[in-house]
């Protein structure tokens, strides 16, 4: 039995949480005081609004690009690395 990939609507709604969870936590790690002058966070806010504005534009009826799982992956590593929490 194979698993069907999940519709692109229903991919487009899970990822913008997800990128929203993601801003939310580097302005949490941020109003707490923590890597306030860090380039990288501020390149890290850019790639997220970036991939977000991409996400926005895709038709729901289109495939899910791999490489939007692929930024979002890259997203995700560079949070952990820069000691982001993740909510």
């Amino acid at each position: 039995m194979s698993t069907q990939p999940a519709p692109t609507r229903q991919m487009k709604r899970a990822a913008t949480l997800q990128l929203f969870r993601f801003t939310q936590s580097i302005v949490t790690h941020l109003d707490n005081g923590l890597d306030v002058m860090n380039p990288r966070i501020k390149n890290l806010s850019h790639d997220i609004d970036n991939l977000q504005n991409r996400i926005d534009d895709l038709p729901a009826d289109d495939p899910w690009p791999p490489e939007f799982t692929d930024d979002f992956k890259a997203l995700y590593g560079t949070l952990r690395r820069l000691g982001i929490a993740i909510k």
